[in-house]
Formats: structure tokens, sequence, C-alpha cells
């Protein structure tokens, strides 16, 4: 492995940041653009049966997940940056098989390479931060958060224009642009200086990550507080329109809203939860936040006019100051409990918690709120405040075996221990 003349070489730079943030929105741009569209052009352009897509997209995330730490693992011993802009080329390719679908068999095909290529992205994004941005990881981390948030707005309203149009030309522009933002990643991260792996290539592809059984409960408790953004993306919309007299006007002037707010704070809520302590206090108040936000949301449903309107945008205001708080934990948790030079593999394991529950979260939150009534309700906020609770004790002990994991490298005679 050629080594750099001087450890400056490998110190973080301003135009490097810039680079990777650069290559960081293109993507989220291109996933904003596409995403509103993907169901539709398999339903309506493709022709494949509604409830074929919904099954195959499950599995199809569930696989990418899975491929996510091993992906990461990759990034870990041959270089982030090597790697990521493999993958960010790989997911090009992958968008590009969209133009090709027209049967069950390349639909399956194309979703599949898709998912993988997310996975992998997930995996390989959080690696980069953690080697471009040093010793501010967080504070880019959160940088980066805030302006997804303002990107992924812009996307669906070049979206909106494609279903206006509902024609297959159109979908494929769509496609293009998804495509062109891969490539775009792919060559600003290909921009990036090379930093030697503390890992060595010859050690076995394997996901170790996921069977650091600490590491993945806090991963999985994640996963049941992420719960919280199907509120605001799945079950709001229908209460909103459905179950209130509010206008539906006031659907999109809540997502804005949203969007805004953690544009403006998202920052200034992260500042200070370095220490994986002050992450997971920073977690466990999700829950509290998102409860009040269902209180206002349940109550909206029994009044009028503009006193329902003022619920609704209350509510809206905790679910977001809830969405940074688990983000700026998240950020903390990922990152503080992750072993240093395995950052690829780790930040692809601790999606794998959060994207189960994302997935998971649009049948469970709609089938509490919607299908048990005031019952549901309160299900999904215990459920909530448990995970949340939890946090904190599970971050201390996965924190615990990341020191105990430490020693046993340091004495040759603890050597047979966990790693």
């Amino acid at each position: 492995m050629t080594m750099p003349d001087s450890a400056a070489a490998l110190e973080p730079t301003r135009g490097e940041r810039a680079r990777l943030l650069a290559a960081l929105m293109a993507r989220f741009f291109g996933s904003g653009f596409w995403a509103p569209l993907q169901v539709l052009f398999f339903v309506r352009i493709a022709d494949i049966p509604a409830f074929t897509v919904s099954v195959g997209l499950t599995v199809a995330t569930v696989v990418g997940l899975v491929a996510g730490p091993y992906i990461g693992g990759l990034a870990d011993r041959h270089g982030t940056r090597n790697v990521g802009a493999a993958v960010f080329g790989f997911a090009a390719c992958a968008s590009a098989t969209l133009a090709l679908v027209d049967s069950v068999p390349t639909f399956l095909l194309a979703i599949t390479l898709i998912s993988i290529g997310r996975g992998g992205q997930a995996a390989v994004s959080g690696a980069l931060v953690a080697a471009v941005a040093g010793d501010s990881k967080l504070d880019f981390r959160a940088r980066v958060y805030s302006m997804q948030n303002l990107v992924m707005t812009i996307g669906p309203v070049f979206g909106g224009l494609v279903l206006q149009a509902d024609d297959r030309s159109w979908y494929m522009v769509a496609v293009a642009v998804e495509v062109a933002a891969c490539l775009v990643a792919c060559v600003l991260v290909a921009s990036l200086s090379p930093r030697p792996s503390a890992v060595p290539k010859t050690e076995h592809a394997s996901a170790g990550a996921l069977r650091d059984r600490p590491f993945m409960v806090v991963s999985g408790l994640s996963g049941v507080l992420v719960l919280f953004d199907a509120v605001q993306t799945v079950l709001l919309p229908l209460w909103i329109t459905e179950r209130t007299d509010a206008p539906r006007w006031i659907v999109s002037a809540v997502f804005i809203m949203s969007s805004v707010i953690v544009v403006a704070f998202q920052r200034r809520v992260s500042a200070g939860t370095e220490d994986v302590g002050a992450g997971a206090r920073a977690m466990r108040r999700t829950a509290p936040l998102a409860v009040v936000a269902l209180v206002f949301f349940f109550s909206a449903a029994y009044t009028a006019d503009f006193v329902t309107i003022a619920l609704l945008l209350s509510g809206l205001s905790f679910l977001t100051w809830s969405e940074m708080c688990f983000a700026a934990g998240e950020y903390s948790l990922s990152y503080g409990l992750a072993r240093d030079e395995r950052h690829g593999q780790y930040q692809g394991a601790y999606a794998v918690g959060v994207g189960l529950g994302s997935a998971a979260a649009p049948p469970v939150v709609t089938g509490l709120c919607l299908g048990l009534g005031p019952a549901g309700w309160v299900v999904l906020g215990a459920l909530l405040l448990g995970a949340g609770a939890l946090v904190p004790a599970a971050t201390r002990h996965a924190a615990d075996a990341i020191r105990a994991s430490s020693r046993s490298v340091d004495d040759p005679r603890g050597q047979s221990g966990r790693v």
C-alpha cells in the first residue's frame, strides 16, 4: 500500500468537503426527482401489477440493506474514494436499466440492482463523510442533511411535470436525470484525494458489523423510532384530507414548512452531540416530541377552521423537532459506536435497522392510526416512548463493548475475543 509523504496529505480540505457535498446533493436531487415517479412508472407505463410492484420493492429494499455493510467493507479495505466512485457509477448503470423494464423479470432485475446501489451508497456516503470531514464530521453531516431536505423538496417539483405529462418519453427523461445525477456524484467522488486504509486488503470480505450485537441493538431501536417519519409522509396527508376539515393545500404546506425548519435549524440542534452520550439523549428526545405531535394531529380531527390548521402546524413543528433530534442522534451514534477503521461496514450496518424500520413504517403507522382508531395512536406513542427510553442503556452497552474490544486487541492474550 502506498503511503502519503506526510500526514498533512491526509488532512481534509475545504475544497474536498465542497466536492463531496456537491456529489451528495446531486444524488439527492436525482432521488427526489425519481422517488414520486417510480411506482406509477412501473404500474402505468411498464404495466406491472401493483401488488407485484409493492412486494418486489420491499424485497429489493431488504436485499440492498443487507448488501450495504458488505459494500462498506470493500470501502474499508480498498479506500472510500475508489469504492465510493465505483458505487455511484454502478448506481448510474442500475438506474439505466429502468429503460428496459417491460415485464416482471426485467422489473425485478432493475429494482434489485438499484437497491444494491442504494445500499452501497448509504455505506460509502457515511464513510466518505468520516474520511473527508475529519473531526467535524457530525457538523458536516448535519449540513448535508439540511441541504438534503432542500434538494429533496426541489426534485419532486420537476417530477410533478412528468406526472402531469404521464407519457413514457417523459419518464425516460426522468430516468436520464437519475442516471446523470449518479454520474455527477461518481465524477466528484473520484476527484477526492485517496486515503490509505487501516484494514488489510486481504481480509475476508465479511460484514462483521452485522455481528456486533450491541451496535445492531442500537440500530434496531433507531428503526423503531424512525416510525415517526411515516407519520408525516404517509399518515398526515391521509389524516388531513380524510379526517379533518383543513384545506388540501395544507398537505403541501406542512412538507414545505418541515423542510424550511430543518434547513434553518438542523446544524444548531446537532451542536453538542459529538459525544455518544449526548447523541443517545438526543435520540431519546425524539420519542416525547413525536408523541406531542401525535396529540396535536389527533386533536385536529375534532376541531374546525383555523383551530384545525393551528393544531396541524403546531404538531408539524414538534414532529420536525423530533426529526432533527433523531438525525443528530443518528449521526452521533452511527459514528461514535463504529470502529474507526471500519466506518464503511458500520454505516451500512446502521442503515439496516433504520432501513427496515422505514420499510415497515407505512403499513404499521397507517394500520395503527387509521385501522385501530384512538387505541392505535396510543400504541404508536407507546412504541416510540419505549424505544426512546431504551436507547441510552443500549448505547452504554455498545460503548462498553467497543472499550472491551479495544483492550482485547491491545493485549495479545485477549486476541481470542471479539474484534
